[in-house]
């Protein structure tokens, strides 16, 4: 019978035995990962590496802040599309959504061509008044202020620190200003000042041709 020839076999010597203990093949499983573990591991490995970031994110000054609109691709044909796109991002900004009360200034036309920023101004300022979305100031605490510090009746605000004084004696949270610079083409920048910090809370850059 083949169990009796098996066992009748003879039996290796001590040396041989040594020599023939070899790991069995769950202990060699143990000690070893499988293929499958192995491709596994690795597919994990290099989709963990090629999912994260190479460099961490580094604030540019240059770069456009989350609470910029930019500006369109395209110059807009006349000033009356260029202001109608960025008050379009004004109302969607976050400060607005509460009708803060805020201090309209009239635009500024720092360019070489003739444009009717007061007109604008003042349709800008009623548009939002009536839309619900900033609560004006009384024009009659406007003046009063400005008398105080001795400015005169156009006069407009560049530095910050004074700006913020002035907002703050108005009783104001938000400062909203505009200006039109020349360029090929033109550039209307429309900008929200946070009169407790001095922060640009939000502006909007929109360029067009002229008429």
């Amino acid at each position: 019978m083949a169990l009796v020839r098996f066992a009748c076999l003879p039996m290796p010597s001590a040396g041989r035995q040594s020599s023939l203990r070899q790991p069995s093949l769950r202990q060699r499983s143990l000690r070893q990962p499988s293929l499958f573990t192995t491709l596994v591991v690795t597919f994990f490995l290099l989709t963990v590496m090629g999912c994260a970031p190479r460099t961490q994110p580094v604030y540019q000054p240059g770069a456009q802040s989350p609470s910029t609109t930019p500006p369109s691709r395209r110059p807009h044909p006349s000033l009356d599309q260029a202001m109608h796109a960025a008050v379009s991002g004004l109302l969607d900004s976050q400060p607005l959504q509460s009708s803060p009360v805020t201090l309209v200034q009239p635009i500024q036309n720092l360019s070489n061509t003739y444009f009717p920023t007061q007109t604008y101004s003042e349709q800008l300022k009623a548009g939002l008044v009536s839309a619900g979305r900033i609560t004006p100031v009384p024009e009659t605490r406007v003046q009063a202020v400005r008398q105080s510090l001795g400015l005169a009746q156009n006069q407009a605000l560049v530095d910050p620190s004074t700006i913020v004084q002035y907002g703050r004696m108005l009783g104001a949270e938000y400062q909203l200003s505009g200006k039109i610079t020349t360029g090929s083409p033109y550039h209307l920048r429309l900008q929200l000042m946070d009169l407790h910090s001095g922060v640009i809370a939000w502006q909007g850059v929109e360029t067009f041709v002229s008429e």
